[in-house]
């Protein structure tokens, strides 16, 4: 053997040996969690980048946490103290108080205030039905009536546009519509009550007929079941403090189909006559003008 090839033979031994050396520190190393620092710069950098990231995952919980946790009472709370601090008028503060169902109407009343009203009642109107409206709908609550608005003040009106879309089919009657006629012909005193008037006389420019019934049940069930819906103006009782209009609607197995124009829970029930009979000050009986 030559010299040349020795040293060339020894020479690879000597990378083999430096090679395997090379992967034994490695993997000791690794074993005793030894790492390469990165520059103090390279360093820096990635602490922002993950105290940034923690920032904003922390905050996100935190909102969500917040959403998650907060009661129905505690966002009643929350909206009725944003109400105060924002100056809104008493009577939209009010409907907090009155019912908890009208807190997403007075949570958004800033933004939309001054929305158009909608031209139609759209899908509430179905052939054959008495519609049920609210008169803190968003689509026409914000509507001015007399000097209030018609989620506050505007339960006649909202009333009378249910009784003239059923009988009528026409859904371009609305609670904003009616509330407009209303305040135009002088229907709403300074109070921003609405006249009895409204459904006797009123009526008319709607399409409809009526008369003053009596409160007698057995007129009551009559009526409705001839397809006859009738408008209560009632006192003090299971749906307002001091005067509200309703609506009945139909019966069902005795019972009255109320239609309240401030609340969801009370339209949702039947009713006995029983019930409503002392509660009830003078009702409407509605059919189409002929």
């Amino acid at each position: 053997m030559t010299k040349e090839k020795k040293y060339s033979k020894r020479k690879q031994q000597v990378k083999r040996q430096l090679l395997l050396i090379a992967a034994v520190t490695v993997l000791v190393a690794g074993s005793l969690g030894i790492y390469i620092l990165p520059s103090s710069s390279e360093s820096r950098e990635t602490a922002g980048a993950v105290a940034e990231t923690a920032d904003k995952e922390g905050a996100l919980q935190k909102a969500e946490q917040e959403i998650r946790e907060e009661t129905p009472q505690e966002r009643l709370a929350r909206v009725k103290e944003t109400a105060i601090e924002r100056g809104y008028p008493q009577g939209v503060i009010e409907l907090l108080d009155k019912n908890a169902e009208t807190v997403e109407f007075v949570e958004n009343y800033n933004e939309k205030k001054n929305s158009v009203p909608a031209k139609t009642i759209g899908t509430d109107l179905k052939a054959g039905q008495i519609p049920e409206l609210i008169q803190w709908d968003e689509r026409w609550g914000y509507a001015p009536y007399g000097t209030s608005i018609v989620a506050v003040s505007g339960c006649g009106p909202t009333c009378l546009a249910m009784v003239a879309g059923g009988l009528t089919g026409d859904a371009s009657i609305t609670p904003a519509s009616v509330a407009d006629y209303g305040t135009k012909n002088g229907y709403v005193d300074e109070e921003n009550n609405t006249y009895w008037k409204l459904m006797s006389e009123g009526c008319s420019a709607f399409g409809l007929s009526c008369y003053e019934g009596e409160i007698r049940e057995s007129v009551v069930i009559s009526e409705l079941q001839a397809g006859h819906p009738i408008i209560c103006s009632v006192g003090p009782g299971d749906f307002t403090d001091k005067g509200h209009f309703i609506v009945l609607a139909g019966c069902e197995d005795g019972k009255i189909k109320v239609n309240d124009p401030f609340s969801v829970a009370n339209t949702q029930k039947l009713w006995d006559f029983e019930r409503l009979e002392g509660q009830i000050k003078g009702l409407w009986v509605f059919s189409l003008k002929k």
